[in-house]
């Protein structure tokens, strides 16, 4: 038997050329998979409407767990009236002496969105030179309360990120995020949610306008259904009587939260770490 083709190609370079052009064939159609299945990016909700969803659920929990408790606390009602009664003339004394030395009372101040971003950011190989990635959306909400006399004890709410609108430089890289990383542009993935239980280590006992203040935010953080407790770096600057400013940052790993990064030609060595940023301004009423 001949070693050519009848083109007078050799058989084992036919073959190789047909494995080539099978291995092109899968990864186009790996590539189109992606790239079908990432979406367009737009949002199915405001950051507004996704707080709202959010807070209605936290209440529907609260009341369930409070209409719980209520025959609990019936039985001990009567003990407790008693001794509120004994204890009722040094509550009212340290009230007033309270509000005699209180500053301020606690203001909320709210996220404006179009002067805000959250952003992430990690290393990749593309095409052979290590580049450095930034995905960033400026569709981000929450609320902060301000205590100025007494900065340990403001609080933070929900904040939500929509994640199906973080854009890089690159379009395929864009879907690949919302379609196999994130899976965003499934709805239930739609939105990363961070809700704060704890604020510690504060760089001062007060704060005044012009000032700034540091400290450490931990809670739970969510991405693509998976919680994680994070601890974020933050920072914040009263601006003025109504608008504060800061921005709060962790370092994470993507494998933590389950995120599987896809095999597509050009990309490797995609760093474990990302850094996960929220910068923004926030007005009080706003």
């Amino acid at each position: 038997m001949s070693n050519t083709s009848r083109s007078g190609v050799p058989y084992y370079l036919v073959l190789i050329l047909l494995l080539i052009a099978l291995a092109g064939g899968a990864a186009a159609g790996i590539l189109g998979y992606i790239w079908f299945t990432g979406g367009s990016g737009e949002p199915s909700l405001t950051v507004e409407d996704a707080l709202a969803t959010l807070e209605a659920s936290e209440d529907n929990m609260a009341e369930a767990v409070g209409t719980a408790m209520v025959d609990v606390a019936n039985t001990v009602i009567a003990d407790a009236v008693a001794v509120a009664v004994a204890e009722a003339v040094d509550s009212s004394v340290s009230a007033a002496m309270e509000a005699a030395t209180a500053v301020s009372e606690p203001v909320e101040f709210m996220i404006v969105a179009q002067e805000s971003q959250a952003s992430f950011t990690l290393e990749e190989d593309l095409r052979g030179v290590r580049t450095t990635v930034i995905g960033s959306t400026s569709e981000v909400g929450g609320s902060i309360m301000v205590d100025r006399a007494k900065p340990s004890a403001s609080s933070i709410g929900s904040i939500v990120i929509n994640a199906r609108t973080l854009e890089t430089d690159n379009s395929f890289r864009n879907r690949a995020l919302r379609s196999q990383i994130l899976k965003s542009a499934q709805d239930e993935f739609e939105f990363i949610v961070f809700i704060p239980s704890e604020l510690s280590n504060w760089s001062a006992d007060k704060v005044a306008v012009g000032e700034r203040v540091s400290f450490d935010v931990s809670g739970d953080l969510t991405v693509a259904g998976v919680t994680q407790r994070v601890t974020f770096a933050a920072t914040v600057a009263l601006d003025s009587e109504t608008q504060i400013s800061g921005s709060a940052t962790v370092n994470l790993l993507h494998g933590d939260f389950a995120l599987v990064i896809p095999d597509v030609p050009s990309v490797a060595n995609v760093s474990d770490d990302v850094d996960l940023t929220l910068e923004f301004v926030a007005r009080a009423g706003g």
